[in-house]
């Protein structure tokens, strides 16, 4: 995978990680860390990846890695965690969008650490966040990169 339009010119800051882990309240996985210290978001090619929801076979696309740069107001972490943040479940981290409004989201203590899944918001409920519209992708951020296509 290449990222092929960055969303900051450098990686996250170590500072910058470490507020977001605070925000979240737990450690992010050692290879996504390693990723975003070196692109910190941007839009990568390839970028299809294939799931499986309880309906059957499903596919997707990364419009952008989410990025921990401040200046950056459409793809940030933190406005992601501002926007969608009481619609999916504590614990999953936010780290990639679609063109659709979906999300790919990182579990950092939910239920399976390192775990990236696919939140479809068409699906979602309307009362509390639940695991409903949420389907495995990869077992870790770096089995997620491998499979996109």
């Amino acid at each position: 995978m290449e990222i092929i339009k960055r969303l900051s010119e450098v990686g996250a800051s170590e500072e910058a990680l470490r507020q977001l882990e605070v925000a979240v309240g737990s450690s992010l996985p050692t290879d996504y860390r390693r990723f975003m210290t070196e692109t910190n978001g941007g839009r990568p090619q390839p970028s299809g990846f294939i799931f499986y929801k309880p309906s059957g076979r499903s596919d997707s696309s990364v419009r952008y890695f989410l990025t921990l740069n401040e200046r950056e107001e459409r793809y940030s972490i933190q406005e992601f965690l501002n926007q969608y943040g009481e619609r999916f479940p504590q614990k999953m981290l936010p780290i990639a969008s679609d063109s659709f409004g979906n999300l790919v989201l990182l579990d950092v203590g939910a239920k399976s650490v390192g775990a990236v899944c696919f939140w479809d918001h068409e699906k979602e409920s309307m009362d509390e966040p639940n695991w409903d519209n949420i389907s495995n992708i990869a077992p870790s951020f770096t089995d997620f990169v491998n499979i996109l296509e």
